[in-house]
């Protein structure tokens, strides 16, 4: 039996809401304050996303090209999650066009990280996630590329222990969206529950004061 995988604990993620990862490089977070922390947060600087080797459906990606220039919404779960991940990537088919229409001129993405490779092959997250928005870029990988990621954007997972082969197992993870920006940092922290409009509304204005 496989040991089960916890990543991030709470209250390391709570240290990060509170400001407390260092970023070395221009910070075009100092100073902003969030007008609804309910809705949008932000680290105390931008935290650099690793680039690791992703699959996708047209082959390997790296994570550096999948993020370079769009701002991405990431959102990170899989597609056996009998309710929360539905309801999420439900909610984000409406923000993505919202974000379109309000933003006209930026590049906008939804990139979906399943933490279950075992069973989200890149094919079947594509047909998954088309049933949301064909929009959508589905993602997996190895361990080692999905926990780096994972790791740097502080969002939880756990695996329930299961033999090999099994195909029944649950999976727990973080329900939050994570800003991506076109240089490749997360810039904000989006939880839940989600508002399509709030969040629209709180990136809007994020976006006309924060220039990565």
């Amino acid at each position: 039996m496989r040991p089960s995988r916890v990543l991030l604990p709470l209250m390391l993620v709570a240290l990060w809401l509170t400001g407390c990862q260092p970023d070395g490089g221009d910070n075009p977070l100092a100073g902003y304050q969030t007008p609804d922390p309910l809705v949008l947060r932000t680290p105390e600087a931008p935290v650099p996303v690793p680039d690791v080797s992703l699959a996708g459906v047209d082959g390997e990606r790296r994570s550096a090209e999948l993020f370079d220039g769009r701002w991405t919404l990431l959102y990170v779960g899989y597609s056996f999650c009998p309710d929360i991940c539905p309801t999420e990537l439900g909610q984000l088919s409406r923000i993505l066009p919202m974000l379109q229409g309000r933003r006209p001129t930026i590049p906008w993405q939804v990139v979906f990280l399943s933490v279950d490779p075992e069973r989200d092959t890149p094919a079947h997250l594509e047909k998954y996630t088309a049933f949301f928005s064909e929009e959508f870029v589905p993602v997996t990988g190895s361990r080692d590329s999905i926990d780096a990621i994972t790791g740097a954007v502080w969002a939880g997972y756990r695996i329930e222990p299961h033999e090999a082969g099994e195909t029944t197992y649950s999976v727990d993870h973080d329900t939050s969206f994570r800003l991506i920006g076109p240089d490749g940092r997360m810039l904000a922290f989006l939880p839940g529950p989600h508002d399509p409009s709030a969040i629209v509304e709180a990136l809007d204005d994020f976006i006309s004061e924060v220039k990565p």
